[in-house]
């Protein structure tokens, strides 16, 4: 054989090998996770930083009209809820007298028992947040404080 056709015949054996061997598989991509329930709005992260307790949303009963947040290490927990709306004076029928705080554009109060109770209008609904235990590694005035921060 001459020299061209040894180099042409290499040449075909190396394209070829290129050519048959495929590609490795790029990494799948991890789709994107499910956006949260809507009543899944409080800010997890900034809740723990001003009460001192981790708070979890309870994935498996959260709706778009119900979260509750569960209190790490207590029995506590927190529940938000979003419903049709009505005057913030009526459902501050259920605070301790006395006890109302303005907050962001709702309110904050003290519920008899110790519990904390905030509410406020939220994208044409009322969104209203009830602890009805405050837990034992925070006070309720620093729950009631943070609830109200999540108002603004």
């Amino acid at each position: 054989m001459n020299g061209r056709l040894l180099g042409a015949l290499a040449g075909a054996v190396v394209l070829t090998g290129c050519a048959g061997t495929p590609a490795p598989d790029a990494a799948p991509v991890a789709p994107e996770p499910p956006a949260p329930p809507a009543a899944c709005l409080l800010d997890a992260d900034a809740l723990a930083a001003a009460t001192g307790v981790a708070w979890t949303p309870d994935g498996t009963a959260a709706s778009d009209t119900r979260c509750v947040y569960d209190a790490r290490g207590s029995d506590a927990f927190l529940v938000v809820d979003l419903a049709a709306p009505v005057p913030l004076d009526d459902v501050a029928a259920v605070c301790d007298r006395d006890t109302r705080t303005p907050a962001g554009s709702g309110f904050v109060c003290r519920l008899p028992g110790g519990g904390v109770f905030a509410a406020t209008e939220h994208d044409g609904d009322l969104l209203t947040l009830a602890a009805a235990a405050v837990p034992a590694a925070t006070t309720a005035d620093r729950l009631a404080s943070a609830l109200g921060a999540q108002l603004r």
